[in-house]
């Protein structure tokens, strides 16, 4: 359908299927299948029946075509484009390119002989490397051959000086002189007859004579002599006088315009090509190519991804750069210059820029292997007609070679490019005029422009074969695998692994909130969120400390914890640019209740709380966790070696507070239990009062009511459980009277004021004007709502403060009364004008509206952070306990030592701004998803903070059913994704993540890597694998 389009645009087919192939990736199966359908014009109609071709006589229908094609050729490109990193070229036209060549090579080459691209034939991972050198063997060799038409021949090459860098150097100048002005006389296609009759003295002897008369503009001509010059020029160092000239022009034309204004000379920015690597791969002395790639370097990691064919793919990259600018500047500016040649009577231009040939020869440039031969005898003599020769090769026909063709057959391919640039450039001498003639394009420029179409070819035709090649290396991995791997895939299988190798084995982050035999009242964890949400894993054990957790409130609140802690380490991986979202999420079961507090630990035993919330009644709470990365230790060390002994003292003392700052802390409080101890009632005697345990949280939370009044005050240890829940009821309900006692009292002020405003209301308005509004206002009721009024006292009270709804009153409520200047119905009544009349009283009488009786504030201890010296005052270090804030120290100084100090990355985790609730309004109501902003964020915490303090009577009462779960989370980087850190780098990511989590799991458990390590044959590849994490003694 594609290239139906393309051709009812006007392109050739050739052209069509160029344009139409660069959007399918050579990984997209779905499209190579549907561009060999489409090839066939039939096959392409018959896919869709309805399809038909635009009318291009409708410009509407051509515009639309052309937008369709560029929706369709857009969402291609963009949807395949996502399934490969490692090809940065078009498979199909590559594929093309090398099929039509592989005709050439066949001739080229002995009968029988079957040359295929690479993937085509099985061979080794090192015949690759001998793919690589024989094809960029190819490629200099090529290069030099074009290079040999611009008149760089042996003789040249042997007298550069390769002690200093090499340039390529095009140049240009024009000149242009005024000759002479010149009067033109243009006949134009307009004529005109005159008829002169003359009569003699016979009338009948009559004498006619026509005269015809044709019109000429006259024009004038300026004639111009104008002068170009350019040429080619090799030089070493920055001495471009010395230079010597391989290839030049000089051309003298007239050029003729219809105006005086004078022919402004050609500009070219001065480029050169650096021709230092070609040089370098050239033995000289022998005329040979002497390409490969370093296997031994460390740098090597594939036969792509390696410094020598790095350093070929620049070299290529900057002839392309040269060729375009050469062909831009100068042979575009030739045209434009041809086109100033205006004479008035013009002459068809037979040799313009537009006419230069365009580059169609062969190229050596090919990824060929060919299934096992009989072989060849190098020793044979084979003429070489390239300036520089193959190599030979020294192969013993092993795998890696034995697949690859040979230095002879390279040879002979090299011979047939040669051949074909002969003949291109012969025929171009041919055809256009000499160098010596006056034409501003000659075949000096045509052939100048076919060797630079060509060169960029074989540049383009190399960079294609290199990423073909790493392409092919990771098909093979698809189809050895299956798929193609993501983050999330790895995350599986590690998890997988690290369940078969270590003992103990990571467990999900997800703890239930439960007392001893009791059903959980909740569920604390940490998901990840990669295109699937669940929990992460970590490595988890619990902490004996030496000392209870501190979290302060204020300055003069501290709670003690006695609960359990556990510490969890958090092994996080990414690759590339890609990131895994992350969430705490908390559940809460239905009548069940605890408070969550979210901070960093400051030391073994002190939790700074940054956030904090109560989690009740089937809420459920989705915290967003931002995880950043900070630098290596590597990265560090290196970043500060320049510094000045104080400015590196400075980074040293913040470093250590960012890795003691990374430790994320926890901690969930159950809230029934607390209040049991608080009350002075047995344990479990709240479980089944969930009224008396709501009530209670609320006055706690919403008034702050001090535990002392509420508390059981019996002094006798022989009373009933029963009872003990009743004196607290009690003791509830004696404060709830109150607290309703001030809302009815409130209540009943909030009467008194609305009347007596309306009253004052009345007697400004006065009664004339009144009436007069209340008639407009009884305009447009319907006559069945007239028929019943109230006075407008009892209109605005009824809309002010209902009464209680019961039966009698909502009687009343609908009960017709005495008129009131009239016969008129409540809903009649402006009740908008009455509010507002007032609301100007309540102003007027500075009078606050607000009840009495509401919500309190946290008190301005609670709000107001305590100082560094008052938290040093209030909290109690831990001697001889775990010190978690170190954790992150020791990690980091075990990373450096083990070689990975580059990939693995300490990692701080720190809550989001806007929270997500999802709560009930009640017990048969659905859940509703609620967004919580900073600002109730804070108020949130500020409730909780109040709720804490009552239950710790300020800090005097330890609170025993706790949990602190304390996170160290780390990060382990890759710069690529996971199948270009596999295919590109060479990197086994198991191994690398596999050694990153045995670090980080020997110090949460506190003991050595190789007793995590469950099987003895597991335990013996990794001591081989990595000895000094395994404690292997260096002479063994």
């Amino acid at each position: 359908i594609l290239l139906s389009l393309l051709e009812s645009l006007e392109l050739s087919r050739d052209g069509a299927e160029n344009a139409m192939s660069w959007s399918w990736h050579h990984e997209h199966q779905t499209g190579r299948a549907l561009v060999a359908s489409v090839h066939d014009r039939r096959n392409a109609r018959a896919a869709i029946p309805s399809f038909s071709k635009p009318n291009l006589k409708h410009p509407h229908n051509h515009n639309h075509s052309r937008n369709l094609l560029i929706v369709l050729l857009i969402f291609l490109s963009t949807t395949t484009s996502c399934y490969s990193e490692m090809a940065s070229y078009n498979y199909l036209s590559f594929q093309n390119k090398v099929k039509g060549a592989l005709q050439d090579v066949q001739r080229a080459l002995e009968l029988e002989r079957k040359p295929r691209l690479a993937e085509d034939v099985d061979h080794t991972y090192g015949a690759k490397y001998g793919l690589v050198n024989l094809t960029t063997n190819a490629a200099i060799i090529a290069f030099m051959n074009c290079f040999k038409k611009f008149g760089l021949d042996g003789d040249v090459l042997k007298s550069i000086d390769k002690t200093k860098p090499a340039t390529l150097q095009f140049e240009l100048s024009t000149s242009s002189k005024f000759l002479k002005e010149v009067k033109v006389d243009v006949p134009v296609n307009r004529s005109y007859e005159e008829s002169e009759v003359t009569t003699e003295s016979d009338p009948s002897n009559t004498t006619t004579k026509k005269k015809v008369l044709k019109a000429v503009n006259h024009i004038t001509e300026f004639h111009w002599e104008v002068e170009i010059n350019w040429s080619v020029f090799v030089y070493s160092g920055t001495s471009k006088e010395d230079g010597k000239i391989i290839k030049s022009r000089k051309c003298i034309t007239q050029l003729i315009t219809q105006s005086k204004q004078g022919i402004s000379p050609l500009k070219i920015s001065p480029r050169g090509l650096p021709i230092n690597w070609l040089l370098q791969q050239i033995d000289t002395n022998g005329l040979t190519s002497q390409f490969k790639v370093d296997v031994e370097n460390d740098a090597t990691k594939t036969p792509r991804r390696n410094d020598d064919v790095d350093n070929a793919m620049i070299f290529t990259g900057q002839v392309r750069n040269w060729c375009n600018v050469v062909e831009r500047q100068f042979l575009k500016q030739l045209q434009n210059l041809m086109q100033k040649h205006n004479p008035a009577i013009p002459k068809p231009q037979t040799f313009t820029v537009r006419d230069l040939p365009k580059p169609s020869v062969f190229n050596p440039i090919l990824p060929l292997m060919e299934e096992e031969k009989e072989p060849t005898n190098e020793s044979d003599d084979i003429e070489i007609k390239s300036i520089i020769a193959f190599q030979r090769s020294n192969g013993n026909g092993n795998d890696d070679t034995s697949t690859l063709l040979s230095s002879r057959d390279m040879s002979s391919l090299l011979n047939e490019h040669v051949r074909a640039l002969d003949e291109q450039v012969n025929e171009i001498e041919k055809s256009w005029p000499s160098n010596s003639s006056d034409n501003i394009v000659s075949s000096a420029e045509a052939t100048l422009s076919f060797l630079i179409g060509h060169l960029t070819h074989l540049s383009t035709q190399f960079d294609e074969s290199m990423a073909y090649i790493e392409s092919m290396m990771e098909n093979q991995l698809i189809a050895a695998i299956g798929k193609r791997l993501e983050p999330k895939d790895l995350d599986k299988f590690v998890k997988y692994h690290n369940a078969r190798l270590l003992q103990p084995i990571p467990q999900p982050f997800s703890h239930a909130i439960r007392r001893p035999e009791h059903y959980p009242v909740g569920l604390l964890s940490i998901e990840s969120q990669d295109g699937e949400t669940e929990c992460i894993h970590s490595h988890s054990r619990e902490v004996n400390p030496s000392s209870n957790l501190k979290i302060p409130l204020s300055a003069a609140t501290v709670l003690e914890l006695t609960g359990h802690q556990y510490l969890h380490g958090y092994m996080n991986h990414r690759f590339g640019s890609s990131r895994k979202s992350h969430q705490l999420v908390a559940r809460a079961r239905q009548f069940s209740s605890f408070i969550l507090v979210i901070g960093t630990m400051t030391d073994g035993s002190t939790l700074d709380p940054k956030d904090a919330i109560i989690v009740q009644n089937k809420d459920e709470l989705l915290i967003p966790l931002l995880l950043e990365e900070l630098p290596t230790a590597k990265e560090f060390k290196d970043a500060i070696k320049s510094l000045s002994p104080e400015q590196q003292r400075f980074a040293r003392a913040y470093r250590k507070m960012q890795l003691a700052s990374s430790v994320f802390g926890i901690c969930v409080i159950q809230i029934k239990p607390q209040l049991e101890r608080l009350l002075g009632l047995p344990p479990d005697s709240l479980d089944k009062e969930m009224k008396l345990t709501q009530d209670l949280m609320e006055l706690f939370i919403e008034y702050q009511v001090p535990s002392d009044l509420l508390s059981y005050n019996g002094f006798s240890d022989n009373v009933s459980t029963e009872d003990k829940i009743s004196n607290v009821r009690n003791n509830v309900k004696s404060v709830m009277d109150v607290v309703e006692a001030e809302k009815e009292k409130q209540l009943k002020a909030e009467q008194a004021k609305t009347e007596m405003a309306m009253e004052k209301t009345f007697q400004r308005a006065g009664n004339d004007q009144f009436e007069a509004r209340l008639r407009r206002k009884a305009m447009g009721a319907p006559p069945q709502q007239q028929q019943h009024a109230r006075p407008p006292q009892q209109a605005f009270m009824a809309m002010a403060s209902p009464p209680p709804q019961t039966s009698s009153s909502r009687m009343a409520t609908h009960a017709p009364v005495a008129d009131y200047g009239g016969t008129l119905h409540a809903e009649a009544f402006s009740m908008e004008m009455m509010a507002d009349d007032a609301m100007l009283e309540c102003e007027e009488d500075h009078y606050d509206p607000s009840p009495p009786v509401s919500s309190k504030k946290v008190s301005d201890e609670v709000q107001n952070r305590q100082s560094s010296s008052e938290i040093g005052e209030s909290q109690v270090t831990s001697d001889q306990g775990v010190d978690f804030t170190l954790i992150p120290q020791i990690l980091d100084s075990a990373v450096e030592k083990s070689g990975d100090g580059n990939a693995i990355r300490s990692t701080t985790i720190k809550t989001g701004d806007h929270w997500v609730r999802n709560r009930q309004d009640n017990l048969l109501t659905t859940p509703k998803r609620q967004r919580l902003n900073v600002e109730e964020v804070k108020k949130e915490k500020n409730k909780a903070f109040d709720l804490l303090d009552a239950l710790s009577r300020s800090g005097s009462l330890s609170i025993e059913y706790s949990e602190l779960h304390v996170v160290v989370a780390v990060t382990h980087c890759f710069d690529k994704s996971v199948m270009s850190t596999v295919v590109q780098d060479n990197i086994n990511p198991i191994e690398k993540l596999e050694r990153s989590t045995l670090l980080l799991a020997s110090a949460m458990h506190g003991v050595p890597a190789r007793e995590l390590i469950r099987d003895n044959a597991e335990l013996q590849r990794l001591e081989g694998a990595m000895p000094l994490l395994m404690g292997v003694p260096e002479n063994s």
